[in-house]
């Protein structure tokens, strides 16, 4: 019987009967081909070098395979250890076509016209966020695809800017407070009804607002209630937000009558409308 499920390292080197560090040194040595692969200079090959005002920039690729193209690929960073990468991967398979160390469009198109042009002329979707470089990088690499704005990445810059309204008004207090002891006044922090001050209220209610309000703790439906009281801007963008989530999460039942595409597309832009009527700025 063969397990479906991702297994540790460690349950696996306990059945074999062997540590586990010396199992991950064995995958890491032999099993991956790693070692191999650097001695006879492969895990470089595709490595590129930028020169740029007489300055020498190394681009790492450590994996290039165009075996793993599709119809469906998507594109994203990754920050390992401090470096960013780009991943290309393929969205029915989920393996890596290319990770390159660069977001530069130009560079990154320097590495992708190695693969063929008839295999990249057959990728018909490119699953992205919402930044320009992968935008242009996509239009030029894969001339046939449409572009997806990936769910996770809208809901995420949706919940960025409901944060970055409540970091306005916390940076607004603190200057407030700075006022007041250049001025060399008594900065009064009042106790609010649940026992926060303004600016503990604002610190700690970040993690409120990203969840749905049915997972709230006790303590986090007292702190909202007086939240939304205080700045009610905070709360039309918090609900405005829960109504586009909604709109992207499927119906957990089958509904008698589907909502069709037109109605979808429908009520996306009267959810637009209604986020630009509020005039609330980030």
């Amino acid at each position: 019987m063969i397990e479906s499920k991702p297994i540790s390292i460690g349950n696996v080197s306990y059945v074999l009967g062997m540590s586990s560090k010396k199992l991950q040194r064995w995958c890491q040595q032999v099993l991956s081909g790693f070692v191999q692969a650097k001695n006879d200079g492969t895990i470089d090959k595709h490595n590129l070098s930028i020169e740029k005002q007489g300055k020498v920039r190394k681009i790492v690729v450590p994996i290039f395979k165009e075996e793993n193209l599709g119809n469906q690929m998507a594109v994203d960073e990754k920050n390992i250890n401090g470096t960013g990468y780009t991943i290309l991967s393929n969205r029915q398979t989920n393996k890596i076509a290319l990770m390159a160390s660069t977001f530069k469009t130009d560079e990154l198109m320097q590495i992708i016209e190695k693969f063929d042009i008839e295999k990249r002329m057959q990728v018909k979707s490119l699953s992205r966020d919402m930044a320009s470089n992968y935008d242009w990088l996509g239009r030029q690499a894969f001339m046939n695809a449409y572009h997806i704005i990936d769910k996770f990445h809208v809901i995420k810059n949706l919940m960025e800017q409901l944060q970055a309204i409540r970091i306005r008004y916390r940076q607004s207090e603190l200057a407030k407070r700075r006022e007041a002891n250049q001025s060399k006044q008594k900065y009064i922090e009042t106790k609010l009804s649940n026992g926060d001050t303004i600016l503990q209220l604002l610190a700690r209610s970040r993690n409120l607002l990203f969840k749905l309000p049915d997972k709230w703790s006790e303590q986090q439906k007292q702190r909202a209630q007086v939240l939304f009281g205080l700045y009610p801007e905070i709360k039309t963008a918090f609900y405005l937000v829960l109504k586009i989530r909604k709109w992207f999460t499927p119906p957990k039942e089958k509904l008698v009558y589907p909502v069709t595409k037109n109605h979808k597309k429908e009520q996306l832009n009267n959810l637009l409308d209604e986020l630009i009527e509020t005039g609330i700025e980030k």
